[in-house]
């Protein structure tokens, strides 16, 4: 079972000034924030999004007892496009490099609300059908090495076109880009955990979410 998502485009102010570490008492606060506007229509003109999933019954070995044991998968795939990673690209090789860094944020927070948005649809949607899922796996985290990248990727290309390749060392493009998959079953706990930020060793990352 194969679906197209359309994620509604929203952008967390907040969180992303609070990720470039800049608060309303900071000296630049005002300067950060009249780019910030600035960008805003320029993110609504340039995200093109695809975000897709494909439910299949469990046929594949991981590296996860539980995926292992789930009798289904969902393999995932959204990104934002390619015009906002090159206009990132662009800002910094005309050298306004604020510019570039406020917008790479901002793409990097659009994208990750389209997946909270896509997992929140698919827990609904799965659980209507008697399948409850786990948290997120990722590949190059949760155990999972990279070459799975080429593995949820050719899923999914066998119902439709995907807006992504693969480079040799399985790193993805467009950059803004993500696939991922869960296991589902009708017999395992229910979790409101989509990444489990606690089994992450980043431990200073921007995007932890405990």
């Amino acid at each position: 079972m194969y679906h197209e998502f359309h994620p509604e485009l929203k952008i967390n102010k907040p969180l992303v000034f609070e990720r470039m570490r800049v608060s309303q008492t900071s000296k630049i606060y005002h300067k950060v924030n009249q780019l910030y506007e600035n960008l805003v229509p320029i993110v609504k003109q340039l995200v093109d999004y695809q975000a897709v999933y494909a439910l299949e019954e469990s046929t594949l070995v991981f590296e996860d007892a539980l995926l292992n044991d789930c009798t289904h998968h969902v393999f995932c795939f959204v990104t934002v496009g390619q015009p906002i990673c090159d206009e990132v690209n662009r800002l910094f090789e005309v050298s306004n490099f604020l510019e570039g860094y406020i917008l790479n944020e901002m793409a990097n927070e659009v994208i990750l609300d389209a997946t909270n948005q896509l997992y929140a649809h698919l827990k609904t949607n799965l659980k209507a059908q008697g399948l409850i899922l786990t948290k997120r796996y990722s590949p190059g985290e949760c155990h999972l090495s990279m070459d799975y990248q080429k593995t949820i990727l050719g899923v999914l290309q066998k119902y439709s076109s995907i807006q992504a390749s693969l480079t040799s060392a399985f790193m993805i493009k467009p950059e803004k880009s993500t696939l991922f998959l869960y296991g589902a079953d009708a017999n395992i706990t229910e979790t409101d955990v989509d990444f489990d930020c606690k089994a992450c060793p980043s431990l200073n990352c921007p995007y932890r979410r405990i």
